[in-house]
């Protein structure tokens, strides 16, 4: 084959490739995304959460281990995930379909309502499964080049307005934080803009996915049903 019939070739397959991929996700922080999002009506997100009360609390807060707490979350991050199960970009069949007949609107509402909501917090005392861990989630890996977790999450991820999209982390489900780290490391969860945090957690191993869980969930819980090892 001819050099520039094989240069041809691999544009090709690339560009192929690509396509089949698709983007991380069709949310774009544009000026007029922002402002849906920040014009959300809490009142008509209340009356929709009825239809998830069931599965994540009346209050947004709920006992289910592997069920994320949606009370003070961050509308932004709350409005791109629901854009992300409607459009399939994030796998869930069950929220693909609570999400389905979803408009723009009602997920800029039902965000602006879990916002609304007071958070959980994790308590004040790092567990001590999280030991090990403390000086990647604040300060980061220069080695691993892996920037501090709390650099986008907030101090302890409590949260950070300045960046958009990113969920506070501080309270949420130890079994939910470790699964979704676990699906990040895998690439089996695809989601997140710019390859961030699966560049990130390609390098943990089971037991800093297991103390990060347990450092921003401020309880213990169990590694990673199924070891794999770091990158």
């Amino acid at each position: 084959m001819k050099r520039g019939a094989a240069l041809a070739a691999a544009a090709g397959a690339l560009a192929a490739s690509v396509a089949v991929s698709g983007p991380s996700s069709k949310v774009a922080w544009t000026v007029e995304t922002v402002r849906l999002v920040r014009s959300g009506d809490a009142a008509h997100g209340k009356k929709l959460h009825e239809d998830c009360a069931g599965c994540h609390g009346d209050a947004g807060v709920i006992d289910t281990p592997d069920v994320p707490n949606l009370a003070g979350q961050d509308a932004l991050y709350t409005f791109k995930q629901l854009s992300d199960y409607k459009e399939g970009t994030r796998g869930s069949p069950i929220m693909g379909e609570a999400a389905k007949p979803l408009s723009e609107k009602d997920m800029a509402d039902l965000a602006a309502f879990y916002a609304s909501l007071p958070s959980a917090r994790a308590p004040a005392a790092v567990p001590a499964q999280a030991s090990a861990v403390v000086p990647l989630a604040r300060l980061g890996d220069g080695a691993r080049l892996m920037p501090a977790c709390d650099a986008c999450h907030g101090a302890r991820g409590a949260g950070d307005s300045g960046s958009y999209g990113m969920p506070k982390l501080s309270g949420q489900k130890f079994d939910d934080m470790a699964t979704q780290l676990t699906t990040f490391r895998s690439g089996e969860r695809a989601n997140d803009v710019y390859r961030v945090m699966r560049d990130v957690c390609k390098h943990l191993t089971d037991a800093e996915i297991a103390g990060l869980a347990a450092y921003y969930s401020g309880t213990e819980g169990k590694p990673p049903a199924a070891p794999t090892p770091a990158k």
